[in-house]
């Protein structure tokens, strides 16, 4: 459990808030910069994609699903179902996507990712996966559990807030 500081007087409650801002605007800065660095190390696999931004979104959400139909990737991607009809059939094109009837209901089509679909999703995240391995890797094993011990904290946080988000629904 996540363990709350408790301040002693009104004066040391306001330091502990800016220290918090302090530390919170610290952390996302730094954030970004890990993120930024990553991403110039992956910027050469996705330029050579033969996708636009919609296609791989409706690719990831595809994959994430299992399969899925159009209204909901339609729904995913905020735009209506038929506009959702030239991404697919791109997708299909490619190899990257299969529709099929839905046997419980003929009108309705399921879309799946194809196995080349999944080798494409598999291989963008292991490539990430490589990259964050390598990082950690210059890492000496206190920064690591230190790491690791606030990837925790993060982790149990947001365990927490989806609890709270899930009672009030």
């Amino acid at each position: 459990m996540i363990e709350k500081p408790v301040p002693s007087t009104a004066r040391d409650k306001g330091k502990l808030k800016k220290g918090k801002a302090s530390l919170i605007e610290e952390i996302i800065q730094l954030q970004r910069q890990v993120s930024r660095a990553l991403r110039q190390g992956e910027l050469d696999v996705w330029m050579e994609l033969s996708l636009t931004i919609v296609q791989l979104k409706s690719l990831f959400f595809i994959s994430n699903e299992g399969s899925t139909n159009f209204t909901r990737l339609a729904q995913a991607l905020c735009v209506t179902p038929s506009n959702v009809t030239g991404i697919v059939d791109r997708l299909v094109e490619q190899g990257l996507v299969s529709r099929r009837e839905n046997p419980e209901n003929r009108r309705m089509l399921v879309l799946q990712p194809t196995e080349r679909g999944e080798a494409l999703i598999a291989s963008l995240r292991e490539r990430k996966i490589g990259q964050l391995s390598e990082l950690l890797s210059c890492l000496n094993e206190e920064q690591l559990s230190t790491l690791a011990q606030g990837l925790r904290f993060l982790a149990e946080a947001t365990e927490v807030r989806q609890d709270e988000s899930n009672r009030c629904r």
